[in-house]
Parts: structure tokens; sequence; C-alpha cells
């Protein structure tokens, strides 16, 4: 995707997605994580990675992990995270996943399998392994979702837009089953001193469009400072199959950070079109999502 000449971007959903087909990868568990081979490991600096003949012995790092979050709904994309990003238990659970066969989008069950590798950024002077690397067992998955029994498995009924930047004060119509949605972006565009690139500030999303009969306008998101970073819409589709399309959406307002956020419609409260159900938060290592490495005109 190229990105308009007015934005810095890091345009990644998986924070640390260099991995290899998972056909090569051991299953583990976050209580009892086994051995993963070494030539899982790729990091994003070789130099920093210790010798592969090394690596096969180290342990991986179960320590401290994450509790599950606390909320009923969870998302998770496929990657390479941090051992504080991929929550213990995360592959016991029952997930759907969003898959995509060409152009067509389905949910269906799917298991998620969760391996370690050498993480270069928190396992450096250590012999440990403790990145965690997420996949799914049905290829080209877009998103997990588990806890929501609203969700079936079921062909979904896409809308498109597939990483979308709003421009600030712009906006795009989502048009489904006759009726149309529009995703409207407010906000500053600030140049960068002594350069011809711009940043951006104050950004808010806002979406309207027509429920029951009545006009809804409803924020979205809003951030007021942004680090070479801007919101991406990932995804519109009709998730919950109740005629108004959902949206996935990057939400990140940092260069190094990720923000996977789904919102659907149907658990919308009373006067709103959608309600956001759960979130993923991750960050990239440091040589994938520097500022030099962004999109420039």
């Amino acid at each position: 995707m190229r990105i308009p000449a007015i934005l810095f971007l890091a345009l990644s959903m998986t924070a640390c997605n260099n991995s290899p087909d998972q056909s090569q990868a051991d299953k583990t568990d976050h209580t009892h994580l086994l051995e993963t081979d070494s030539s899982l490991v790729q990091a994003t600096d070789s130099a920093a990675l210790p010798p592969d003949d090394e690596l096969q012995h180290y342990a991986p790092d179960t320590t401290d992990l994450s509790p599950e979050p606390n909320t009923a709904a969870k998302i998770m994309i496929e990657g390479r995270f941090h051992k504080h990003e991929v929550w213990q238990g995360a592959e016991r659970k029952p997930w759907m996943a969003l898959v995509q066969d060409d152009s067509v989008f389905r949910l269906q069950p799917s298991h998620l399998q969760v391996t370690t590798f050498f993480d270069p950024v928190y396992d450096k002077g250590r012999q440990v392994r403790s990145g965690r690397e997420v996949r799914g067992e049905l290829p080209n998955t877009l998103l997990f979702v588990s806890g929501i029994a609203k969700l079936q498995a079921s062909e979904v009924d896409t809308v498109g837009y597939p990483d979308q930047v709003i421009l600030p004060n712009t906006s795009i119509d989502l048009r489904y089953k006759g009726k149309t949605y529009t995703l409207a972006a407010s906000g500053d565009s600030i140049q960068q001193e002594g350069s011809e690139s711009y940043s951006v500030q104050n950004y808010k999303w806002t979406v309207s469009g027509t429920k029951n009969g009545r006009r809804i306008s409803q924020e979205l998101a809003s951030d007021e400072n942004f680090e070479s970073a801007i919101y991406v819409l990932l995804w519109v589709g009709d998730l919950d199959r109740d005629g108004i399309p959902d949206l996935l959406a990057d939400l990140s307002n940092h260069f190094n950070t990720s923000k996977v956020t789904l919102f659907l419609s149907s658990l919308a409260e009373k006067g709103k079109l959608y309600k956001k159900v759960a979130d993923f938060k991750t960050e990239a290592y440091p040589e994938i999502a520097s500022p030099d490495s962004l999109a420039k005109p």
C-alpha cells in the first residue's frame, strides 16, 4: 500500500510478523511450553542473535505471564509478539477465525497455536526464548475472536476498504444493503519543522448512519497527539449479521505500536451505532517500525 505524502505511517497489523510456516513449529501451552526448533528464530537484526547451535538449548521463558483480559470478548491476530502481549492460556480458548479465501471472507472455528522464539529486544544477554508467535490452523487468517456468542460460522458479507487511511477532514462512505454509513476524520495536519512531511494532531473518527429509522452520529476514537502514525481502517463487514457493517481498525497513535480494535454494531447501546468490544495492543521491533522505515514521498 502506498501511503499519501502527507503522512508518516507504520502500517503493520502484526507487530512482529516475520515468521516461518506454522508446520515447522512445535505446539505449545503457556503453562508448559515445549522446545521450539531453532529454525523458527527470525530476528529483525541478525547480529543480535546468538549462534543457532546455542539457541536450540535456550529454554522457553514461562515466568510472569500476562493474565487473561477481563473483557468478555477477546481478539488476537497472527504474528510475532513480545511475551507480555500474548496472555496465558490464549491457545486454550475457543476461537473463531475471520479467514480470507480470494475475495470471500468466512468465520470459522479455529485452534490457535503459540510457540516461542528468541526475542532480540527482551532476551538479549539471557539464555531464554520469551517471544511468542501466534498462528491459526487456517491460512489467510485476518482476525481471531472469542467470547462473542452472536458470531456464527458462515460466509461474511464484506464492504471492503482494506488498509484505508482517512486523511484529516475527509470521509469515506461505507455502503451496505442500500444504506450508507459515513466514517469521517477530523484533525490538524502539522508540517514538521525543516521537512516536507506532516504529523497529525487532535485526530478523531466519527461515524454516522441510520438505525431503526433514526439518524445517528457517534465518535469512535480520538487522540490529541500522534507520533509518526495515524488510524487505519483494516476491514469492514457484517460479522454479526445484523445488517450493519462492523469495523476492524488499528487505532494506534505511535509508530512503534499497534492497537487492533473491533467494533460491533449488534452490541451497541441505545442511540449508538457501534460498541468497541475488544482490542489487541502490541509493540513492534524497532527495526520494523522506526521512523526511518516509514513510507515517505
